[in-house]
């Protein structure tokens, strides 16, 4: 009886006499991502706005709200490059960034930049399949290589930031919001939309 009950189910769907259950609408979460909206003029943004490539720099989607945030950067291929944070303000279209009062990027010679200023340099640089870290607190932005930490943070970053990278001269970023090859620092997590904020 319930091998006949089915297979009437079945057909009552396929002829849609009003049995069937309507299909109900899944709901895509927004990814944070590197931003097509906030990208330079000769930037290409590939793999659903996760890869950089081209001339230029770009912004996350999203700005760093909750008390504690990482992310990480695969470098898949040499050239030049930075990693950080900026405001909406940053210039996107200028390399290296960093040379603006609304960046802080740990540059690919090894220099940490802002506004002009080299704060920092670091000896160990990265290489290709190297993944960097970058952590941020509302106090210190700090760097890892590999998962060590590089002890040269920022602690002069002022305003509402979003994560910044930028590549030149051949240089490919991966940029990874969650999935993470290290594991972040005690108390660190993804960042999260702002509404994902207001549900935890």
């Amino acid at each position: 009886m319930a091998s006949i009950f089915c297979c009437f189910r079945g057909c009552a769907s396929f002829l849609d006499l009003g049995f069937a259950t309507p299909a109900v609408p899944i709901k895509k979460q927004p990814t944070i991502a590197l931003d097509q909206q906030q990208i330079g003029q000769e930037v290409v943004l590939v793999k659903d706005g996760s890869r950089i490539c081209g001339t230029g720099g770009a912004l996350g989607n999203t700005a760093i709200m909750q008390d504690k945030a990482y992310f990480e950067v695969r470098l898949q291929q040499s050239g030049i490059w930075g990693i950080g944070l900026g405001s909406e303000k940053a210039d996107v279209n200028t390399v290296p960034m960093g040379n603006d009062t609304d960046s802080w990027v740990m540059c690919s010679d090894g220099y940490l930049r802002h506004n002009k200023e080299e704060t920092h340099h670091i000896t160990q640089l990265p290489q290709e399949g190297d993944t960097i870290g970058v952590s941020y607190n509302h106090i210190e932005l700090n760097f890892y290589l590999n998962g060590q930490k590089l002890d040269c943070p920022f602690t002069n970053v002022r305003g509402q930031v979003y994560p910044a990278v930028y590549v030149d001269d051949g240089a490919v970023l991966d940029v990874v919001f969650d999935n993470f090859v290290h594991d972040p620092p005690p108390g660190f997590d993804k960042i999260m939309l702002e509404q994902s904020l207001l549900e935890t």
